[in-house]
């Protein structure tokens, strides 16, 4: 088992990309999520959209969907609620765990091609273990039992969420949960 305080990690490419900045010793072993990210609407023509801050693909999804003269309003993460609630914008984009909650049309954000948003940081001496192959045979085989079981995957998503996984389920959002490469 390794020394180090954290062994991996399934977080946004962002957040990987400043953290192998500043740490040594860890390494992005795969994609994880693609397209987790939806918009969520007062209206349908919105002028000024909302954005996480420092997430670059999602002012390329905002002018695909919305043209190149929208505004866009880089802002933190926990402020894109409080700011379409507020009508200090007229949609933002958002993780879908995230915005599933909020008032608004929602759609999702994949109009050409898929994108990648999560991946999983290992670090380097715990990639090496029986540990981590193990986590990735448990993952995958967790995985494919909530894929292939559309009740199963409605209720766990129900006591994450405490909303209902709507008709369609993920594929109406184009979500994608990869399944988890060693290499």
């Amino acid at each position: 088992m390794s020394s180090d305080i954290l062994d991996m990690a399934i977080i946004c490419k962002e957040a990987a990309e400043d953290f192998l900045e500043n740490v040594e010793g860890f390494e992005v072993v795969c994609e994880c999520i693609k397209n987790s990210d939806i918009f969520v609407m007062k209206t349908d023509k919105p002028q000024k959209v909302g954005m996480t801050q420092d997430r670059d693909y999602q002012k390329q999804l905002i002018k695909k969907r919305f043209g190149e003269d929208v505004e866009i309003v880089p802002m933190m993460l926990g402020a894109l609620p409080y700011a379409l609630e507020n009508d200090e914008v007229d949609a933002i984009v958002i993780d879908f765990m995230k915005g599933i909650h909020l008032n608004g049309k929602k759609e999702d954000t994949v109009l050409d091609e898929d994108y990648n948003t999560y991946v999983l940081l290992v670090s380097e001496e715990f990639k090496e273990s029986l540990e981590f192959k193990r986590f990735i045979e448990s993952y995958n085989m967790s995985l494919k039992d909530l894929m292939t079981n559309d009740m199963k995957l409605k209720e766990h998503f129900y006591n994450y969420t405490k909303n209902n996984l709507q008709e369609g389920g993920l594929e109406k959002w184009k979500i994608k949960i990869q399944v988890l490469m060693e290499d």
